[in-house]
């Protein structure tokens, strides 16, 4: 089993690549925690657009705004560089950010939508305007992505985390015949329709366990390396162009060998860390859109 986002660097993602392809040549089960991909109800949903419910895709809207993420207070006797690891979510060599991090599911269900595709380009901004303060480490508190498949469909792509806002986790399917509301599971125009009854009572994290425990159970491998690869491709084409400000395409962050150092073999807890507080007690952002060239 690999949590998401699998990789938070072109260079890492490679690595996971080769292992994919090594568990399916050994005939080993890898799941992924991209879990919407075992939710019964947006299977059906999904089913639902892919046999044409709302036409032909025109457009993709895909939003996650919450409060910040899971924050862990200083320890006493914690290196700086374990003190980062504890409250890893909020440092961008531990976690990759927002959009790798959590705007991942959301990018997995427009993959899905668009029949485990990759778009071509994609253009973004984002920075830090409010969490400011050793907690909130040295990540972006917005970004908002454009990505544009080799059809002309677009998907507009947003996450914050910062509190005292609007909040919002949705993902909206736009065709020409109607639009699809795939978290709700709902479809409306020439047809509507809405997955009767209640909900399903089972949880998709607990489901693609139940999957991976029946593959090994029956020796009949599951492999979820194609989409886990692509869909965190897709964040890190996002999360680039946040970055620095410039157009991403999906040549150059397949191509790529970019790694946010230090690699995971030479972390260690005495070393010199990749950032450290300023004055005030708050980390500066590692990347300045315009600047940064990471690519």
């Amino acid at each position: 089993f690999v949590e998401k986002p699998h990789a938070i660097d072109p260079d890492g993602i490679q690595t996971v690549r080769a292992a994919v392809e090594m568990a399916a040549a050994k005939r080993l089960s890898v799941v992924s925690g991209l879990q919407s991909r075992y939710h019964p109800g947006y299977k059906e949903t999904m089913q639902r657009v892919h046999d044409g419910a709302i036409g032909e895709i025109v457009v993709i809207q895909e939003t996650w705004l919450r409060p910040p993420y899971v924050m862990y207070q200083r320890a006493p006797g914690l290196t700086e560089v374990e003190y980062q690891a504890s409250n890893q979510y909020h440092f961008h060599w531990l976690c990759g950010d927002d959009v790798p991090q959590t705007l991942i599911h959301n990018l997995d269900r427009s993959s899905w939508a668009m029949r485990n595709t990759a778009p071509v380009r994609a253009y973004g901004m984002g920075g830090r305007s409010t969490l400011k303060g050793e907690i909130y480490g040295n990540v972006f508190d917005h970004h908002a992505v454009v990505y544009e498949f080799a059809n002309g469909v677009r998907i507009y792509a947003y996450c914050r985390t910062i509190d005292n806002c609007y909040n919002e986790n949705s993902s909206l399917i736009l065709g020409t015949k109607g639009r699809c509301d795939l978290l709700r599971l709902t479809i409306t125009g020439e047809t509507n329709w809405k997955q009767p009854g209640s909900p399903s009572k089972n949880n998709a994290y607990d489901l693609e366990h139940v999957a991976l425990f029946g593959a090994i159970r029956s020796g009949t491998p599951l492999n979820n390396g194609d989409y886990m690869v692509r869909s965190t491709l897709i964040t890190l084409m996002g999360q680039f162009s946040c970055y620095s400000g410039k157009e991403v395409t999906w040549d150059q962050i397949s191509k790529s060998n970019y790694v946010h150092l230090p690699r995971p073999e030479d972390v260690r807890a005495d070393m010199e860390p990749p950032v450290r507080p300023g004055p005030d007690g708050s980390y500066p952002v590692a990347f300045t859109p315009g600047v940064s060239k990471l690519l």
